[in-house]
């Protein structure tokens, strides 16, 4: 599901076909003023010019030399460049397999105690972009002598994300439901049955669904055959807006994301 994101939706076993393709089908934005984001920090140090993030699930550790160096085990990305622009301002950037897919600035704030990224990644199969500023607080201090870029940081909702990164369409027939987003991740699911392929995104391979109840559906999200995430998908009454929460299994953090149809 795209990272923001969101993923899959609600059909009722309990009701016809027929209502249940209404409810579904559609395009769908998720909404981050409406959401509750993770409160679990994200931790990152510069220091003695080397760039480790704690926080990183596996750990990353690159020189921060504006170079570019090998990373391994990230599934998006197998290169990476850090580089100090000045005391306050850090670019960074990402490569897969010779071509970059990610960029980001990353500027602390006078009293250092906030920081905000300007990012664009291309990470799926349509070459359109997800671009966007976000802004996170604070939490825990720089070391003495590390930039000021370094502590722990919490996100909060002060951002501004592209539709690509926000909006996804699905549609149902019987007890299949089809996903895909602008940026060209995709799949088509039976609900209750195994899991299957997702195309489009180099983190995410498998995806199964199941149906709690008429109003929602359960998502299990897999990489390379182990998960990396949990969502329940419930949709209000009136058909208008989606409320899914979040166990990103992975990296520990949980999250409910809201979204209206469109």
């Amino acid at each position: 599901m795209i990272k923001l994101t969101i993923g899959v939706a609600l059909i009722s076993t309990a009701i016809s076909p027929v209502v249940a393709q209404d409810v579904l089908s559609g395009t769908w934005k998720g909404d981050i003023s409406a959401s509750q984001l993770s409160t679990k920090p994200s931790s990152t140090l510069i220091d003695k010019g080397l760039y480790t993030c704690a926080t990183c699930k596996p750990m990353v550790k690159v020189v921060a030399d504006g170079g570019w160096h090998a990373v391994a085990g990230q599934p998006y990305y197998d290169e990476m460049s850090v580089t100090v622009v000045d005391p306050a301002v850090v670019k960074y950037a990402t490569k897969k397999g010779g071509k970059i897919v990610s960029e980001a600035t990353e500027t602390v704030s006078a009293d250092g105690k906030s920081i905000a990224t300007a990012f664009s990644e291309t990470v799926g199969t349509t070459g359109v972009p997800i671009t966007g500023t976000s802004v996170s607080d604070r939490v825990a201090p720089a070391p003495a002598g590390a930039h000021a870029t370094s502590g722990s940081w919490r996100q909060t909702k002060d951002a501004q994300v592209s539709d690509s990164g926000l909006t996804f369409t699905f549609a149902q027939v019987g007890k299949v439901v089809s996903y895909s987003t602008p940026i060209g991740i995709s799949f088509a699911a039976t609900i209750g049955g195994p899991a299957v392929p997702v195309t489009g995104d180099p983190g995410w391979t498998t995806v199964s669904l199941t149906q709690p109840s008429a109003r929602t559906l359960h998502e299990t999200d897999m990489f390379e055959g182990k998960v990396t995430g949990k969502f329940l998908m419930t949709v209000s009454p009136d058909g208008k807006t989606m409320t899914i929460d979040v166990n990103d299994i992975k990296r520990g953090k949980t999250s409910t994301l809201v979204a209206y149809k469109q």
